[in-house]
C-alpha cells in the first residue's frame, strides 16, 4: 500500500522528479512477492530486490523517500485516509492498488499492510481474485472524479480525502458490504487461497539453501506453512456456518413479530371468551411470560450471532494474513541466500520473522476466541430452542381448547396468527437445534503444539542472524555464502 503519511513531504527527503504514466501497465508474474517497511509518516526503511524491480527505482532510491513516490494519480485520496485510519487504530489494512514505476509504467498489487513495531509492513502480490479487483477499479473511477472536481473547487486536501471516503464508503456498501474491514474479511483471505491454487512456494525451489541460519529460517517457515494448512481446513464449514449466523440473524426480527403477535391473538380472544370460558385466560398467561422472556433472548442472540460472525471474520482474516507473511519470509530467506537482497537484508529479515511471529500468535489466538465463541453461542441456542419448545406446547395447549369448547366459529377470526407461528416455530425449533449442534461441532480443540514448535524454529533462525549482526558478520555476501 502506499503509505503516505500525511507528515510527510517529499522535500523533506530529498527531490525526486515526479514521472507521467505513459499508458502502458507492467503485470505482475504470480510467483513474486515482495514488501516494504516504513516508519510511522510513511517514510520507506526497507524493501526487497522484487520491490525495486517492479518500482524500477534502486534501493539507495526509494530509501528514506515518502511511499509516495509510486503512487499513481487514478488512486483516490479516500482509499489512502481509509489505510490510516485503520493503521493507526491498530488494524490491518488491505487493497487492490495501482502503482507508478520510475519508468512512468502502471502496475497493479493487491497490497496488505500491517503495524510492525514502530511502524508498518507491507506485503504485495499480483491480483488472483479478478472480480474483485476489477469491481475495485470500477469503483476508484467513481470516485476520483469527485475528488477531482472538490479540489478544483478549491476543497483542501483533508476535505478531499473526507469526501472519497465517504463516496468509497457508499461504493463499498453497494457492493453488499457494511464497511471497509468487512471488505478485507473477505479479500484477503479469497486471494490468499486465489494464489495459492496458482503457486506453492514451499516446492523445492533451486535457490533453497542447504545450510546455515537462511537454511533453518526456510525450514521454519514451511513448518509454519504446513499448522497454517491445518487451520486453513476448518475454514471452510466456518465460513458455511457464518453464513448460516447470518441467515439466523436476519430471521430474527420476523421469528420476533411473529411470536408477539400470536400471543396477541391467544390475549385478545381469551378476553373475547373469558366470561364464560375462563380456562383459555389461565393458559394465556403463562403463555405472555414465556414470549416476553423469548423475545428478549432472541433479540440478544441477534448480537451474540453477529459478534461470532465476526469473531469467524476475524479469524479467516488473520490465518490469511499469517499465510501472507510467512511466504514473504520464505521468499527473501531465498533471495537472502542467492545474494539477491540488499545490504540490510539481515536486518529485514529479522522484522519480516517478527511480523510472522505476531500473525501466527495472533491467529492462533483468534482460532481460540472463535472456538470460545462458539461454545458459547451453542448453550445460548440450546436454551433458546428448549424454551421455544416450552412456548409451542403451552400454545398448542391454548389452541386446542377452543374446539374443544366449541368456539371455532368465535374464535376464528383471532386464530390466524395463532396458527402461523404454531406451523413456522417448529421449523424454527429445529433449525435453532442443528445451528447448535453445528457450532459445537465446529468448535474443535485446538493444539497449539505444532505453531508453537514452528515459530520457535523461525526464532532460533531469528536469534542466530540476530548473533551474527552483532558479531559483524551478518553481510548479505557472509550469509548467502553460509548457505551454499
Amino acid at each position: 500500500m502506499e503509505l503516505v503519511g500525511p507528515a510527510v513531504s517529499e522535500g523533506d527527503h530529498g527531490v525526486h522528479v515526479v514521472p507521467r504514466p505513459d499508458g502502458s501497465v507492467r503485470e505482475v508474474a504470480v510467483p513474486d512477492l515482495f514488501f516494504s517497511t516504513t516508519d510511522r509518516k510513511g517514510v520507506i526503511d526497507g524493501a526487497n530486490a522484487v520491490f525495486c524491480h517492479y518500482a524500477q527505482y534502486t534501493m539507495d532510491e526509494i530509501l528514506r523517500q515518502p511511499h509516495n513516490l509510486i503512487r499513481h494519480p487514478d488512486m483516490p485520496g479516500g482509499a489512502f485516509q481509509i489505510m490510516w485510519d485503520l493503521l493507526l487504530s491498530g488494524r490491518p489494512m488491505a487493497a487492490y492498488v495501482k502503482n507508478l514505476a520510475h519508468d512512468g509504467v502502471a502496475y497493479w498489487v493487491f497490497a496488505t499492510v500491517t503495524p510492525l513495531g514502530d511502524g508498518f509492513l507491507s506485503v504485495r502480490s499480483r491480483p488472483c481474485r479478478t472480480d474483485l479487483w476489477q469491481a475495485a477499479d470500477s469503483l476508484y473511477q467513481k470516485v476520483l472524479p469527485m475528488e477531482l472536481a472538490a479540489r478544483s473547487a478549491g476543497a483542501s486536501r483533508v476535505a478531499t480525502a473526507k469526501l472519497g471516503v465517504a463516496a468509497l464508503a457508499e461504493g463499498i456498501g453497494g457492493l453488499g458490504f457494511p464497511g471497509y474491514e468487512d471488505f478485507i474479511r473477505l479479500a484477503v483471505p479469497a486471494e490468499v487461497a486465489a494464489r495459492r491454487e496458482l503457486t506453492r512456494w514451499t516446492d523445492p525451489d533451486p535457490r533453497d539453501p542447504v545450510s546455515g541460519p537462511m537454511h533453518d529460517m526456510l525450514a521454519g517457515a514451511i513448518a509454519v506453512d504446513r499448522t497454517l494448512d491445518n487451520q486453513m481446513a476448518g475454514l471452510d464449514e466456518l465460513d458455511t456456518l457464518s453464513t448460516k449466523l447470518a441467515e439466523q440473524s436476519d430471521q430474527t426480527e420476523a421469528s420476533i413479530a411473529r411470536l408477539r403477535a400470536a400471543v396477541s391473538a391467544a390475549v385478545a380472544a381469551s378476553g373475547e371468551v373469558a366470561a364464560t370460558e375462563p380456562v383459555l385466560g389461565r393458559v394465556v398467561g403463562p403463555l405472555s411470560a414465556i414470549s416476553q422472556w423469548l423475545a428478549e433472548a432472541m433479540e440478544d442472540l441477534r448480537h451474540r450471532l453477529d459478534d461470532v460472525r465476526g469473531r469467524i471474520g476475524e479469524l479467516r482474516l488473520r490465518i490469511a494474513l499469517a499465510r501472507l507473511h510467512d511466504e514473504q519470509l520464505g521468499e527473501f530467506a531465498r533471495e537472502l541466500a542467492a545474494g539477491d537482497a540488499p545490504e540490510r537484508a539481515p536486518l529485514y529479515i529479522q522484522e519480516l520473522a517478527l511480523a510472522l511471529e505476531e500473525t501466527a500468535t495472533t491467529a492462533a489466538r483468534e482460532v481460540m476466541v472463535t472456538n470460545e465463541g462458539l461454545r458459547t453461542l451453542a448453550q445460548d441456542l440450546v436454551e433458546v430452542e428448549r424454551e421455544m419448545r416450552t412456548f409451542q406446547r403451552q400454545l398448542a395447549t391454548w389452541r386446542l381448547l377452543i374446539p374443544r369448547y366449541r368456539l371455532s366459529q368465535r374464535l376464528d377470526p383471532f386464530t390466524e396468527p395463532i396458527d402461523a407461528q404454531l406451523k413456522s416455530g417448529l421449523r424454527q425449533v429445529a433449525a435453532v437445534r442443528h445451528l447448535a449442534d453445528q457450532c459445537l461441532a465446529a468448535s474443535k480443540p485446538f493444539d497449539s503444539g505444532p505453531m508453537s514448535a514452528a515459530l520457535h524454529a523461525v526464532k532460533a533462525a531469528r536469534a542466530s542472524v540476530r548473533e551474527f549482526a552483532h558479531q559483524d558478520l551478518s553481510s548479505v555476501s557472509w550469509l548467502a555464502a553460509s548457505a551454499t
